[in-house]
């Protein structure tokens, strides 16, 4: 008979019974170090559960509760699904006994008593969290990293499951899907720091601080190559389907900008200026980040500027419609649809994501032998400071040695015998330019 569970063994020796199927991953622990008592425990739920043919993963929020003597096993859904689980349990609690009295030897059996769900502990975090001296974006992103972790393991997650093996095992296997290593450390930083809050003294929502990390050094983005960039640009006139798709990528493409900084411009963040079709990139990283920059000769002959003007026309205030999400800024949306692009089309290397753009054209500037003054303001860097560069001259370069110097110097065909396909670009330009 095909069972759903298999057990698993913590590394702090604990073994759980475990369902995947669907895409679905639920643990729970037996509450035993005991590799014949966790066996059968694990092995008749399962049994049970297959032969009442019900679908464990379709099960939401199982809870095992204890009051020391009675024990009872119940799900958030229906009561025909509480009476199967409960029944499942009571099969296996008999076993455990029954092993119990014959190996006196092995340790007696704890049932795991539950204290939060997740979803409750992240609600009752939350108010510490914005409470705390960590800056105002460092807390949105908190936020964001623990409202994803609920959505991987589900916001009936009991927390008194939440250690070191459910991060190292479920949740950095699912995040390196989509991110690189310094950023998923980033991320646990950020859990770190959550499940140190539930685990203490005060709570006991958790059982202990996280002591898993993630070892990431010297691991950056990667530009994009050659066949990269064909890739990306021959689908994405089929794949696009809105504005803010379309141009954001191309946006990438010729301003390495950072994508909250080109999904959140206005329709007054282009301009003219010292004759020169001028765009701002309202950056918030460094003080360098908010900058000016030329408007790229081949984004106007793509019609860049005549989609400002239809989104002027209709007085519209920002450039692209989006809904801007509090804890990820203006580029939540745009990143997603990135991920979900770049993946579609066989990208599927984590260190190349939309900020391989940025590495991209400061590896063009570099080929084409930009000066670092000009190249950083283009790109919104921090430029070292020197005597040269901070204390003689003026602190900024002027549009037309920007025009100059770094804006008709980007030539992908140069950089990489590589360039957009212009005719096919424009046409489905028109056609997005006026949704």
């Amino acid at each position: 008979m095909k069972l759903y569970s298999r057990l698993i063994k913590s590394r702090h020796g604990i073994y759980y019974f475990r369902i995947q199927q669907h895409g679905i991953d639920r643990r729970w622990s037996l509450g035993t170090r005991d590799p014949i008592t966790a066996s059968i425990a694990a092995y008749k739920i399962g049994a049970k559960i297959t032969s009442m043919k019900i679908d464990p993963t379709k099960i939401k929020g199982w809870t095992l509760k204890t009051d020391g003597i009675n024990v009872e096993l119940t799900t958030e859904d229906n009561d025909a699904d509480r009476k199967s689980a409960q029944i499942a349990l009571e099969a296996a609690l008999e076993q455990i006994s029954l092993i119990s009295q014959q190996h006196p030897q092995n340790e007696p059996v704890e049932v795991h008593t539950p204290t939060l769900s997740l979803a409750k502990a992240i609600s009752e975090y939350t108010p510490a969290l914005f409470q705390s001296d960590q800056k105002e974006k460092s807390k949105r992103m908190a936020l964001s990293v623990l409202n994803n972790l609920k959505l991987l393991l589900g916001e009936y997650f009991n927390m008194s499951e939440l250690d070191d093996y459910i991060i190292e095992d479920v949740w950095l296997e699912a995040r390196l899907k989509t991110v690189s290593r310094t950023t998923a450390k980033r991320d646990l930083s950020f859990i770190r720091s959550f499940v140190a809050w539930a685990a203490d003294r005060k709570r006991n929502y958790a059982p202990a601080k996280l002591t898993f990390a993630i070892e990431a050094k010297g691991e950056n983005y990667e530009y994009f190559s050659q066949a990269d960039l064909k890739n990306i640009f021959d689908n994405l006139p089929a794949i696009a389907e809105n504005p803010m798709e379309f141009w954001v990528v191309i946006l990438g493409l010729y301003t390495g900008g950072r994508i909250g900084e080109i999904a959140g411009m206005r329709t007054e963040h282009i301009f003219e200026k010292s004759s020169l079709q001028v765009m701002r990139l309202a950056g918030t990283k460094t003080d360098a980040s908010d900058r000016i920059i030329p408007v790229h000769t081949d984004l106007i002959k793509l019609g860049f500027l005549d989609y400002v003007e239809c989104r002027r026309k209709v007085k519209k205030e920002l450039l692209f419609d989006i809904s801007i999400s509090q804890q990820n800024g203006p580029g939540a949306k745009a990143s997603k649809f990135f991920t979900c692009f770049k993946n579609k089309i066989g990208i599927d290397d984590n260190l190349k994501v939309f900020h391989s753009f940025r590495h991209t054209i400061t590896d063009l500037m570099n080929q084409a032998s930009i000066g670092d003054k000009a190249g950083s303001q283009y790109t919104g860097h921090a430029l070292e400071k020197s005597v040269r560069n901070g204390n003689y001259g003026r602190k900024l370069l002027s549009l037309e040695v920007m025009q100059a110097e770094v804006v008709d110097k980007i030539d992908w065909l140069k950089y990489c015998s590589w360039e957009p396909n212009f005719e096919v670009l424009k046409k489905r330009a028109i056609e997005l330019n006026y949704l």
